[in-house]
């Protein structure tokens, strides 16, 4: 696996110390709101071996009583590889309100010197209809 990850959650919008990175949007009738990624600012650069938190504030298009996360990398040629795909406890969401979604990554060093695109879906998990899709390029040092 060429990248590890570390915990995913679901909560109510919360204050971080992450900044705020640029990201697309790639699907979903959810709105996202705002991506923040631990020690970046804009376009991230990722360290090999170091812990990422990010936190996905997004307001759903529609009630669920679940939601699941599914995070994955893909290359250049297109080629993309998961690398989680969990529901989310106690993740029951309404429209009109704003959630957070939060997970960790760890870059391992087989992709130093790639950019790569991190993308992130928040799917109802009863129907596995996407909500929100978002992306960003990473740069691994």
């Amino acid at each position: 696996m060429q990248f590890a990850t570390v915990v995913a959650l679901l909560s109510c919008v919360a204050v971080s110390y992450a900044g705020v990175v640029t990201v697309n949007r790639c699907d979903g009738m959810g709105t996202p709101i705002q991506t923040r990624i631990s020690d970046c600012e804009g376009r991230c650069t990722f360290q090999p071996g170091k812990i990422y938190n990010a936190e996905q504030d997004f307001m759903p298009s529609a009630a669920t009583p679940s939601l699941t996360l599914k995070v994955e990398v893909c290359f250049n040629g297109g080629f993309c590889m998961q690398i989680l795909e969990a529901e989310l406890p106690n993740s029951s969401v309404q429209p009109g309100f704003v959630y957070t979604a939060k997970y960790s990554v760890v870059p391992n060093d087989i992709l130093s010197g790639q950019t790569v695109e991190l993308r992130a879906y928040i799917l109802h998990t009863p129907t596995a209809r996407v909500d929100v899709c978002i992306f960003c390029d990473v740069d691994i040092l």
